[in-house]
């Protein structure tokens, strides 16, 4: 808020918002804890509208959502590299198609294994599981948390989460297409998520026939963010409530241009230097008024002077 002495004031009362952003290649998790932070690698300060800001950030690189759900694919193939067939437990019953390995593994999150011939062709026929499904995402993960007491996921420090967030990009998206952005429990999720799952493709080709590019990947992606957040990001039943699955805040499109762009400038808005005075306002009072008197004194000495000459 802009007060009427014409500074920027922080509303009492407020909160500050978490973000998770989750994109093609990295998924991000900013928010102000409420302890202090072990790992100052984590900590970033912002000073936005004449307050400051501490704030736990960690960005982690190919757990964004189209390089997490390649692992997932090679790390199938990988379970059975010697057959050129692989099951994939997301992805509907009765859907098939064919990659190569160099298709497979052309991302640097993936490495192909030394037996592998890059122009080999590969089957991939969906099996429709979801316990299945879910196993093989955890084992993405390690959620070991090691020498630190708190961790998010990869043994990397995180503080416990804390208020409420807005997840947006693909947190969002995926869970708009299944109408999972309202529901307040993750028990309730999970099994919406489950039984979307259990479809097969014939069956969601009838009901989603404008949808077919990316049918085949909203039973891993959506299984894929329950296990982030539930078991990397630690939300649990009372806080899963605090997320906000959102496209916009105060009806602006929410992106991670915009806060790159806080993250260069670290001010915003910019703020003028401020004129730095070297003794304290006291002693400046009293050196001014002597400087007065002393301009006083001389100008009544140069009049008495002038006074006495004329007589």
């Amino acid at each position: 808020q802009f007060s009427f002495a014409g500074q920027w004031e922080h509303p009492e009362h407020t909160e500050v918002v978490g973000a998770m952003d989750l994109g093609g290649a990295s998924t991000q998790i900013t928010f102000q804890p409420g302890v202090t932070l072990e790992d100052k690698n984590t900590s970033v300060f912002f000073r936005l509208y004449g307050t400051n800001y501490s704030l736990y950030s960690h960005s982690y690189l190919c757990y964004g959502q189209n390089q997490a759900l390649k692992m997932l694919l090679a790390s199938l193939h990988k379970g059975n590299s010697s057959s050129p067939q692989i099951s994939h437990p997301c992805y509907p019953r009765g859907y098939q198609e064919n990659i190569t390995v160099a298709e497979l593994y052309d991302s640097p999150c993936v490495q192909a294994p030394s037996t592998a011939s890059p122009t080999e062709s590969l089957m991939v026929t969906g099996t429709g599981e979801p316990a299945a499904c879910s196993a093989a995402i955890k084992e993405l993960f390690n959620f070991s948390c090691g020498t630190n007491q708190s961790c998010g996921f990869n043994g990397v420090y995180q503080p416990p989460v804390r208020g409420d967030f807005f997840a947006f990009a693909g947190f969002y998206y995926t869970f708009d297409f299944l109408n999972l952005t309202t529901l307040r429990s993750p028990s309730d999720v999970n099994a919406t998520v489950r039984s979307f799952c259990s479809r097969t493709w014939a069956e969601l080709l009838e009901t989603y026939p404008q949808d077919e590019k990316h049918l085949r990947s909203y039973c891993a992606s959506a299984t894929y963010i329950l296990t982030l957040l539930l078991d990397g990001y630690k939300f649990d039943e009372q806080s899963w409530s605090h997320i906000h699955f959102s496209r916009q805040a105060a009806n602006t499109d929410i992106g991670w241009t915009l806060g790159y762009m806080l993250n260069l400038t670290n001010l915003i808005p910019a703020e003028g230097l401020q004129h730095i005075k070297g003794h304290q306002p006291s002693l400046w009072a009293g050196a001014v008024s002597f400087i007065v008197l002393a301009i006083v004194t001389g100008l009544v000495a140069i009049l008495l002077q002038c006074l006495w000459k004329s007589k």
